[in-house]
């Protein structure tokens, strides 16, 4: 008879911030669980922005926690995209003055300009290597957009190490991705190792989003979990959901 352990399957959880304790544990019911930040953030020095803007986009929570708040203009319109964005910045005291239904670039500004028309001057604090869709949009339509460039995410090579020896192992069945520059840790590092055969046939894939998904789908893999509102917990509860339906299966 097989050992229950050597039964469950595996699954990889990419972030940086902590899975939460009661999705850990509901998960571990049924999975390994193995954590491998894909990206770590540093964060980098920028020139400081006169408060001459009108509006600010954190785009991200990350944004927020990198963001010099001494430059922060007080009367000035404030977006977040995503709900634990916007959370982040009421706990720091900061108020959100417009949080747009879909929580990726595309739909911001959609939503944005449509109540928007007239130029406004927009400070964008943001990563290293970020989309370049709010710049390039915002300013086509007229509106003037300064940006900030505060923090870079970061492969460890300790990390890419044990990304390196699980491929070695060829034993995953689950993976979550976050980011597009999570997956592309992910799979760079994928593509310099020995995979068995039937690695990605088996593997299932979570994403976080449409922008996500549309990174792993343009590299030629599918993604078999997507919430429908692009946020964290929604995708823990399809991941959960999808994790737990083949025993209800077995279970009838």
């Amino acid at each position: 008879m097989k050992n229950v352990r050597e039964t469950r399957k595996k699954l990889l959880y990419t972030r940086e911030v902590p899975m939460p304790e009661a999705i850990f544990q509901e998960l571990s019911q049924t999975v390994d669980i193995l954590m491998i930040p894909m990206n770590q953030t540093v964060k980098l020095q920028a020139p400081p922005q006169k408060a001459d803007y009108d509006w600010i986009f954190f785009t991200s929570v990350n944004a927020v926690n990198y963001f010099d708040f001494s430059q922060f203009n007080q009367e000035v319109k404030t977006v977040a995209i995503g709900n634990q964005t916007t959370k982040v910045l009421i706990d720091k005291g900061y108020q959100v003055t417009f949080q747009p239904k879909e929580g990726y670039s595309e739909g911001l500004i959609h939503e944005w300009l449509a109540i928007n028309p007239d130029p406004q001057r927009i400070l964008w604090p943001h990563s290293l290597h970020a989309r370049r869709v709010i710049y390039d949009q915002l300013n086509e339509r007229g509106h003037m957009v300064l940006e900030q460039v505060i923090y870079k995410n970061e492969f460890s090579d300790e990390h890419r190490s044990q990304l390196t020896e699980l491929f070695r192992q060829g034993d995953l069945d689950y993976v979550l991705f976050a980011s597009p520059s999570a997956w592309e840790s992910f799979y760079q590092t994928a593509k310099q190792c020995q995979l068995p055969n039937d690695f990605w046939e088996n593997l299932t894939i979570a994403a976080i989003g449409p922008v996500t998904a549309n990174v792993i789908r343009q590299a030629g893999y599918l993604v078999a979990i997507q919430p429908e509102i692009y946020d964290m917990p929604h995708l823990y509860a399809c991941l959960l959901q999808h994790i737990k339906e083949p025993i209800k299966q077995k279970e009838k």
